[in-house]
């Protein structure tokens, strides 16, 4: 595939990048402006309960490895928080919440009571002036973040300096080039790799590529763990969503209501699932819990 190559850390990247120049003006014109980004103008109750089971599970897996301060309120902080699903999950459980994004529309329209914890602008300057403010977190999320910037390891050594000593880092990343989808290739199920959106997504990322990233960049690899694998549905025709896209609502819904029913049953035992799928390397989206090495 032209452009793209595995690198050597083992996960996919653009190689012909645009100028960060180039880039701010893009995700300028697609996100300040109200309704250009992905959002929905409304979710279901059973949609909101996913979301939440998510952040939960994530807070779940990243509870082993950081400790709660005694002395004030725990710090969070939403590196992209968009709808502000994340913030009002840690500020009901009583955080003292952060959230970072190039855009408030997202949450104005769905968590419009969390906008007094927004900053509103390029997430670099925003970090950038956390570290001057000398601003420590006990958890960090960085929420499919990452595949968007020019330089991930950069954007992950920038975060150890917000962390306090017995933090954590949550990092979220769409699972690339995985093999289930390597399979939908070459079973003839999908025509060509749709995850490839660029210049939306610089960087693929797999459990291998993403691990190796991180311990390079100072980070040691607590936990991996990914989510329900929405394109097991490509391997039946009457639910690929690729080739025929009015399909893809209904399969999106059947994903919200197994993962439901997963997180209601158990989520400890959800967590642990999702953690065998990110050794098998399948599953939509890899999280990662970090420390500082």
């Amino acid at each position: 595939m032209r452009n793209i190559v595995k690198n050597l850390y083992g996960f996919h990247e653009v190689v012909n990048k645009p100028s960060p120049e180039a880039l701010q003006q893009y995700y300028a014109e697609k996100y300040y402006q109200a309704g250009q980004g992905s959002y929905e103008q409304a979710y279901s109750d059973a949609e909101i309960r996913y979301f939440r089971a998510k952040i939960e599970q994530k807070h779940i897996a990243a509870q082993p490895y950081y400790t709660k301060p005694t002395e004030r309120a725990p710090r969070f902080l939403d590196v992209g928080c968009g709808e502000g699903w994340s913030l009002a999950y840690f500020n009901e459980a009583g955080w003292d919440c952060l959230g970072l994004d190039y855009s408030a529309f997202g949450c104005q329209s769905q968590n419009p009571s969390l906008s007094e914890l927004l900053r509103v602008g390029d997430i670099y300057e925003s970090l950038a002036a956390l570290v001057h403010e000398q601003t420590r977190f006990d958890l960090i999320l960085l929420d499919n973040v990452l595949e968007h910037v020019l330089d991930p390891g950069s954007l992950l050594q920038s975060l150890r300096t917000l962390l306090t000593p017995h933090g954590a880092l949550i990092v979220e990343v769409p699972n690339d080039f995985s093999p289930l989808q390597q399979h939908l290739l070459d079973k003839g199920h999908i025509d060509s790799p749709f995850w490839v959106v660029v210049p939306d997504h610089l960087s693929y990322f797999n459990a291998e590529g993403l691990r190796a990233l991180a311990q390079d960049m100072g980070w040691e690899v607590r936990r991996l763990m990914t989510d329900y694998p929405i394109d097991l549905s490509l391997v039946n025709p009457d639910s690929n969503y690729i080739r025929d896209r009015s399909r893809g609502k209904a399969c999106h819904l059947a994903r919200v209501e197994i993962e439901n029913l997963i997180h209601d049953l158990s989520p400890e035992k959800g967590v642990a699932l999702y953690s065998a799928f990110a050794e098998l390397g399948i599953g939509r989206a890899l999280t990662a819990v970090l420390t500082p090495r």
